[in-house]
């Protein structure tokens, strides 16, 4: 696929699995960063189509990046990780412009199906 795709996760473990879905599916532009801070400046460079984005991090957690995101940019997908189930934090992720919550750990096919919704979701903005 040629859509840049950014993973923002400080587990490596995470990272890498999130990327080898992705390889397995076709995808082939795959950028990571293990912080907030280093996702946010990754995002600026790459300007992908669909961002991965943890929500506890070190340096600058994942509501600040997408909070930040969201300040310049409403089209880009965001799909948030974490292992937060509390209604109260996902309502928080929400309300600041996440598109998509996959809690973790994740079942490849719930995986599949997110980003299946995600990619439907980019084509539907690539177009507005």
């Amino acid at each position: 696929m040629a859509f840049p795709i950014l993973i923002v996760d400080d587990s490596a473990h995470n990272r890498i699995l999130l990327a080898k879905q992705l390889t397995r599916l076709g995808y082939s532009s795959i950028e990571s960063a293990e912080n907030g801070k280093l996702g946010l400046s990754a995002y600026q460079s790459l300007h992908p189509g669909i961002i991965f984005l943890d929500g506890i991090m070190p340096e600058m957690d994942g509501l600040e990046v997408l909070r930040e995101i969201r300040k310049v940019d409403q089209s880009v997908v965001v799909v948030i990780t974490s292992s937060m189930t509390e209604r109260e934090k996902v309502l928080q992720f929400k309300e600041a412009g996440a598109d998509f919550y996959l809690v973790k750990p994740f079942e490849t096919e719930k995986f599949e199906e997110v980003l299946k919704k995600a990619v439907d979701l980019m084509a539907v903005r690539s177009k507005e």
